[in-house]
């Protein structure tokens, strides 16, 4: 790892994590190995938030799902928009473009829109072009400037969404929070840096398995969900009353479940009625969800509680451990053990 700083930089330089090697056996296509390029007062708060979604990844499945590295143009450390510097890995120049998966500019509020020519001659090589490019914030103006989103859409920060529409009318930039169109993404800001990661995610993870990095990153997210809109199921759905009423029996009645017959009893509807509405609107069975909320309460037990093993499975209505961490491994893909153990 370089860790030489320009004489002129007075920040405190912090290494966020040295770079493992490059994930090689992996499917064609798959986006496992992540460069991030950082720019002179890079958001911070972007870029840590990216690689939670990846090291909380490689957390929850007991391996190494995804790798990151950092550069910069010349190797040195850059300074971030909190006035401390990073520690970049390598230079650009060094880069090696066969082990890159999606190649990633980091902006901030204060980076200079002109991007440095170095760079735009890097985004325009025919190599870096086959992958998969994205942006934070106001990276996306390097994207611009080097020609990559001919024919995408992408986002930005409001801040310079005026700017970003005035230098490149021929581009369709939207106005959201970010933006994954096929090989190319872009966000615009730090909490929309982690959904954007988590989405790219999805296709490759499944639901399951996001939505147990979200409840360890998103936990405090005040909202119906405590998740991003793409994967909650209750997103763009005006739920029945009843069928509000039958979750919050289900999250008020997970170490004594009730059973089909006693839920559709106590909300006066009948189990097939349930079971379409649970169908429509969440696309899920009763069964299914009632499992994954009280896998979700386990987890939080495990993790913020000192209570055994054996009780949480109780308190979450499971008949014995061994059916407990059965259901657990399966639903976030290690072992409850393994999970207390990171706490």
């Amino acid at each position: 790892m370089n860790t030489s700083i320009p004489p002129e930089t007075s920040a405190q330089v912090f290494p966020l994590e040295t770079a493992h090697s490059p994930v090689l056996n992996k499917l064609p296509g798959e986006l496992r190995n992540f460069t991030f390029l950082l720019q002179e007062n890079f958001s911070m708060m972007a870029l840590t938030s990216a690689l939670d979604a990846l090291r909380t990844a490689n957390l929850l499945s007991e391996g190494e799902l995804y790798t990151f590295r950092l550069v910069s143009l010349d190797g040195a450390a850059v300074c971030s928009d909190l006035g401390f510097a990073a520690m970049a890995d390598q230079s650009l120049d060094e880069l090696n473009i066969d082990h890159v998966d999606a190649f990633v500019v980091c902006g901030g509020l204060r980076v200079e829109l002109q991007t440095p020519p170095a760079l735009v001659r890097f985004l325009r090589q025919s190599g870096i072009r086959k992958k998969a490019l994205g942006s934070l914030w106001n990276g996306v103006f390097a994207l611009a400037h080097a020609g990559v989103l001919e024919g995408k859409v992408c986002a930005v920060h409001r801040e310079n969404r005026a700017s970003f529409r005035e230098r490149f009318t021929h581009i369709d930039l939207k106005d959201k929070a970010y933006v994954i169109d096929d090989l190319c993404f872009s966000c615009a800001g730090g909490n929309s840096a982690l959904d954007m990661m988590l989405e790219l995610m999805l296709a490759a993870r499944g639901k399951p398995f996001v939505r147990g990095i979200c409840d360890i990153l998103t936990c405090d997210r005040i909202n119906d969900t405590g998740e991003p809109a793409f994967l909650s199921d209750q997103a763009d759905a005006h739920l029945p009353q009843n069928l509000k009423d039958i979750i919050g029996l289900m999250e008020n009645n997970m170490e004594e479940m009730l059973t089909a017959e006693e839920i559709a009893s106590l909300v006066g509807i009948t189990r097939r009625q349930i079971e379409r509405q649970f169908q429509r609107y969440l696309g899920s069975t009763p069964t299914r969800y009632y499992l994954e909320l009280r896998l979700k309460r386990a987890h939080q037990l495990l993790t913020q509680t000192k209570l055994s093993m054996s009780d949480i499975s109780l308190a979450c209505g499971f008949v014995s451990y061994p059916h407990f961490s059965k259901c657990y491994r399966q639903y976030f893909d290690v072992t409850p053990s393994y999970t207390r153990k990171q706490t």
